[in-house]
Order: C-alpha cells, then structure tokens, then sequence
C-alpha cells in the first residue's frame, strides 16, 4: 500500500469512526442524560415534598411532648392533692 492509500483509509475510517461516535451519541447518551435530568427533579422534588412533611411531623411531636408534660403535672397535682384529703 502506498503513503497515499493509507491516508485515504485513515480518512474513512476517521469518518466512520466521527459517524459512529455521533450516532452513539444521539441513540444511547442523549435518552440516558434526559432521563437522568428527570431522575434529578423528581429527587428534588421528593426531598421538598419530604422536608415538609417532616416539618409537619417535627411539629406535631413538639405539641405531644407539650400535651404529655402538661398531663404528666396535672396527674401529679392530682394525686398530691388527693393525697392531702387523706
């Protein structure tokens, strides 16, 4: 093979090779990138959704724990008192 029979199959080659890297690309990278992106927002979208959520929850156990120490000292003033008509 001659210098110049070698550059023409390297020039074909490299095009193919461009022709395939693109096409690889458009059929493979593309879908995964753009299913990807929408994995991403629904995560967000999730962990918003979640923080709030447990905001919510943090909330109400806070109340409980209010409630039950409420309840707890009203049971002690209850039993002192019935104590005391003895």
């Amino acid at each position: 093979m001659t210098i110049q029979e070698l550059a023409s199959l390297m020039a074909v080659i490299s095009f193919l090779g461009g022709i395939a890297i693109f096409l690889f690309k458009s059929i493979v990278i593309k879908p995964l990138q753009t299913s990807i992106d929408l994995l991403n927002d629904t995560l967000k979208s999730f962990k918003i959704r979640t923080d709030k959520e447990l905001e919510l929850l943090d909330s109400k156990v806070n109340s409980l724990e209010k409630k039950t120490t409420r309840h707890d000292e009203q049971i002690k003033t209850l039993f002192s008192k019935g104590g005391e008509h003895k």
